[in-house]
């Protein structure tokens, strides 16, 4: 099965094709139902319950939000080798590729943590974005949407520009 979707990473929106703020519907009806689903329960007190639909296929995995009427687009997570972030092919990079990368667009403040089993994980808020590296290779990237105070998806008005 070919790919339906080009796995371009758009920081605050989502890909080109697909964003945040987007219904089950309109996923299903670009990519036709998930390979498979499941619910999380919330983490912490006030959190929601998150729907996740896996496109194993598509190497693309996403998150809605349940606790509206209607279950929204809140995250994606990819781990698909063609991904591109600012027109870059990011899972050839390595971390400080990843660094430099993001410090072409004025982000320098990041976070990076160990998980005990290895894994490191690079963060930038401001994007709200992931890098998983796995003995320096890119393992999974992370994306979600900014929530404005009633819980809603905020796109900015600017859309971001490299």
């Amino acid at each position: 099965m070919g790919k339906k979707i080009k796995t371009e990473i758009i920081p605050l929106r989502g890909l080109t094709t697909i964003q945040f703020g987007d219904t089950t519907e309109q996923v299903e009806f670009l990519l036709g139902p998930p390979e498979e689903t499941e619910v999380i329960d919330p983490i912490e007190e006030g959190g929601f319950p998150t729907l996740v639909y896996y496109y194993w296929d598509e190497c693309i995995t996403f998150f809605f939000n349940q606790s509206a009427e209607k279950p929204f687009l809140i995250a994606m997570e990819t781990d698909d080798l063609k991904a591109t972030l600012l027109d870059e092919r990011i899972f050839k990079m390595k971390p400080d590729e990843i660094v430099s990368l993001m410090a072409s667009q004025k982000l320098f403040d990041y976070e990076k943590e160990t998980e005990d089993w290895g894994e490191v994980r690079y963060t930038w808020e401001e994007w709200n974005i992931d890098f998983y590296f796995d003995k320096n290779k890119l393992s999974v990237v992370n994306w979600s949407a900014i929530l404005d105070a009633e819980g809603k998806v905020f796109i900015p008005d600017e859309p971001i520009r490299w």
